[in-house]
């Protein structure tokens, strides 16, 4: 072990001063980190900012659809009720157009993964929303797309996407698999923290005929 010279006693002076330094500054600023914290919260209030459009289209088939593209910006303080709801929300819009034989399937896409990640989410609509909840409360999944297909049980999902290509976050998608002529439905969804607030989109494509069963369940998340 070799003795401490001079210049390494006087370096270790000046770190110790140098991190009591930084640890007075961090005390002094944190009451106006919390302060610019809270006016920000104060400034952005306690209401949900939502926004709705609706638009008819059709599929390679010719197909009446709907597509609702509902964006939601929600506050911190309102964001575990507001979770809730939406999933709540969800599984009675797949309980309205259910078929008995219907599937459920996800697939997303993070940067790290080589191929989409697509699961069988099942026929259940318990399934459903537990997936759904989850998707949401993950935060690798923080501004990414979601998409949920529903098919039915005799069309595997392999028939309607490449599995080994697709990327949801690629130009053109999801709206070009969202009306897809084999799905019964199809939704996509994404989620986002920007400072004070968490901003939630959500795209759902329907048969024309049960926009004016669905829309409802979606506007009451505005309620």
């Amino acid at each position: 072990m070799t003795e401490s010279t001079d210049t390494d006693r006087s370096i270790r002076s000046r770190g110790c001063l140098a991190t009591g330094i930084g640890a007075a500054v961090l005390a002094a600023l944190a009451p106006f980190v919390l302060a610019v914290q809270g006016w920000r919260k104060w400034r952005r209030g306690s209401d949900i900012r939502t926004n709705v459009n609706i638009e008819s289209l059709t599929n390679s088939e010719g197909a009446d659809l709907r597509r609702i593209d509902l964006s939601l910006d929600v506050p911190q303080p309102a964001e575990p009720g507001f979770r809730r709801c939406l999933t709540d929300a969800v599984v009675r819009v797949a309980e309205t157009l259910r078929a008995p034989d219907d599937v459920y399937h996800l697939i997303y896409n993070l940067p790290w993964d080589e191929e989409p990640v697509a699961i069988p989410v099942g026929p259940k609509l318990q399934e459903l929303g537990e997936r759904f909840a989850l998707v949401q409360s993950q935060g690798a999944m923080a501004g990414r797309t979601a998409v949920w297909l529903a098919l039915g049980r005799d069309r595997a999902l392999a028939e309607v996407v490449d599995l080994v290509t697709y990327d949801p976050e690629a130009d053109g998608e999801p709206s070009g698999l969202l009306t897809h002529p084999d799905l019964r439905w199809s939704m996509a969804t994404e989620w986002a923290r920007v400072g004070p607030s968490l901003i939630f989109r959500l795209i759902l494509v329907v048969p024309g005929e049960a926009e004016r069963r669905v829309s409802p369940l979606l506007e009451s998340l505005t309620d």
